[in-house]
């Protein structure tokens, strides 16, 4: 019964090669997948007005039936051509609902509300991507250090030409604009809004203003796992291998830890000032939490003018913010001149000389030579001149050098970050001039304004020097109750000999069992056990 039924279906369908009779009457065709194919339509997931004034009024259809665009979707590596696009409207509120933001507002001061729950984002005139492939966008330029313009050509080569589909490299930097803006604002909870048909520049630094959480964008903060969060120990569970409390697991342990270097005694005066410089055990029965702080020099630029750290007008060229732009004008860029600049440079008649210098020093011949003098930085060659320059040692502050001109942008001095012990990245923020320890502290009350959201350990590489101005400026009776400060071990091998903070607050892994929650005892498949840190602090390395 059942094959004489499933016969009869494929008659219907025609899909039977033989006549009644049993006799071949012809070959089958091919099935093809775009004949069966859905049409697809985009359209709002809304279907009444979200305003509470309107009291769920339906919505109506905004285009003209004649007028509806259809335009070309991305639909993870697929591509399909001619998908229609709908739009909806409130007519009370005038509020038009798109697939992936809403506009409302009179119509010479229209706002945009990204939605966050949208499943299809519009980054081109007549060109439709899901959030597969705009999430795809986002982890490749992040995992492979990518631009925009290598994205888009690797994906039109590989999905594209097969489909005469070009995406060019502004699509995809829209792409990841619009993919970092809904998972950052869908992550904190919040619905972005700014002004409606705004360029891409403006709605960048517009994003940046509103996500970026008092100058660090939130990432992952809340993370945990089996490396970055132990548990709680109120005693050792080993015997103590050393019984200095200066002693480091790895280097100390067969081994008399060397004396303290003499000379501390405005250290000491400054911890005497306090009973208990020790910051408060982990609470008990609570996972013990870690994060590992750390600078990385690779010198983002911002306004040339004193004291200001403001973005670029534009980064092909302009060395100020727009507020400086409109004060200098057609200003010499040269300090202290304020003669009207000779047409195509940046400097006036009379300082001609200065510009040309800057010019030659940033042409393609002379980029070569410093890319020469990095490669082999030991190289004299007899016709070279002796040239003496102030370097600037690391984590120290930054001399007070006055700028004699403003041809090009300042620089920061470095990122700083913070990662948990297994290497997620927690938060970072730029730092102009120098990496002080008061703008560590600065940063982590941002990080972390509410004391229970704080971690039981901070580690930085200059937590001793951290240490020491937070007792100074008093600072640290608001993070003893919460945190500890310690140094990872590479820098604590190299400075606890010489530094009294460092050598007697600021071990990592003490032998002598003083901190259980840092060195914990591990076993090897064999049975063997042995002693092991409890966290990676040399994450941010």
């Amino acid at each position: 019964m059942l094959s004489m039924k499933l016969n009869s279906f494929a008659n219907l369908l025609g899909l039977n090669p033989f006549g009644p009779n049993g006799k071949f009457i012809r070959k089958l065709s091919p099935v093809s997948n775009e004949n069966i194919d859905p049409v697809l339509v985009l359209c709002p997931t809304s279907y009444e007005c979200m305003d509470n004034e309107c009291q769920s009024r339906t919505l109506l259809l905004w285009t003209r039936q004649q007028q509806i665009p259809e335009v070309t979707l991305i639909k993870g590596i697929k591509i399909f051509q001619k998908v229609s696009v709908l739009h909806r409207h409130c007519p009370k509120c005038k509020t038009v609902y798109s697939i992936d933001y809403e506009t409302y507002g009179p119509p010479n001061a229209q706002k945009k509300a990204y939605l966050n729950n949208a499943h299809y984002l519009k980054i081109g005139q007549s060109i439709y991507v899901d959030r597969v492939f705009s999430n795809a966008v986002l982890n490749g330029v992040y995992s492979f250090h990518a631009s925009t313009a290598a994205y888009a050509e690797f994906w039109t080569n590989s999905f594209g030409k097969s489909h005469s589909v070009k995406l060019p490299r502004w699509q995809i930097w829209q792409t990841f604009i619009q993919e970092s803006i809904h998972t950052v604002s869908e992550a904190l909870q919040i619905t972005f809004e700014t002004v409606d048909n705004l360029q891409i520049a403006k709605l960048t630094n517009k994003a940046f203003s509103v996500l970026r959480e008092n100058g660090g964008i939130r990432l992952f903060n809340g993370h945990a796992c089996s490396e970055c969060t132990q548990d709680y120990k109120t005693t050792a569970n080993y015997f103590p291998r050393n019984t200095d409390p200066a002693a480091l697991l790895g280097i100390d342990n067969n081994r008399i830890v060397p004396a303290l270097a003499g000379g501390h005694t405005r250290d000491v005066n400054i911890t005497n000032q306090y009973q208990s410089i020790t910051s408060a055990v982990p609470v008990a029965n609570s996972p013990v939490k870690m994060i590992v702080m750390d600078d990385i020099v690779m010198g983002p630029v911002h306004c040339a003018a004193n004291n200001c750290t403001a973005d670029l007008l534009n980064a092909r060229g302009e060395a100020f913010c727009v507020t400086h732009v409109t004060q200098f004008g057609n200003q010499c860029h040269v300090v202290g001149c304020r003669n009207t600049k000779v047409q195509g440079t940046q400097a006036c008649s009379q300082h001609q000389q200065e510009w040309s210098q800057h010019r030659q020093a940033r042409s393609k011949s002379t980029l070569a030579g410093v890319h020469r003098m990095l490669n082999w930085p030991n190289e004299n060659l007899a016709w070279n001149q002796s040239i003496d320059r102030a370097v600037q040692p690391h984590d120290e502050e930054q001399p007070d050098i006055q700028r004699k001109n403003y041809f090009s942008p300042a620089q920061f001095y470095c990122v700083e970050t913070i990662c948990a012990p297994c290497g997620v990245v927690i938060e970072w923020t730029k730092f102009a001039k120098s990496e002080s320890p008061t703008k560590i502290l600065k940063f982590l009350k941002d990080t972390y304004p509410q004391k229970n959201t704080r971690p039981d350990y901070i580690c930085i590489d200059k937590a001793c020097v951290v240490l020491r101005t937070s007792l100074t400026n008093g600072s640290w009776m608001d993070w003893r109750d919460t945190s500890h400060f310690i140094v990872d071990s590479y820098h604590y091998t190299n400075h606890h000999v010489e530094d009294f903070m460092c050598r007697k607050y600021c071990n990592p892994a003490p032998l002598d069992g003083s901190a259980p929650n840092l060195v914990i005892e591990a076993e090897t498949d064999k049975g063997v056990k042995y002693l092991k840190r409890a966290f990676n602090t040399q994450v941010s390395q």
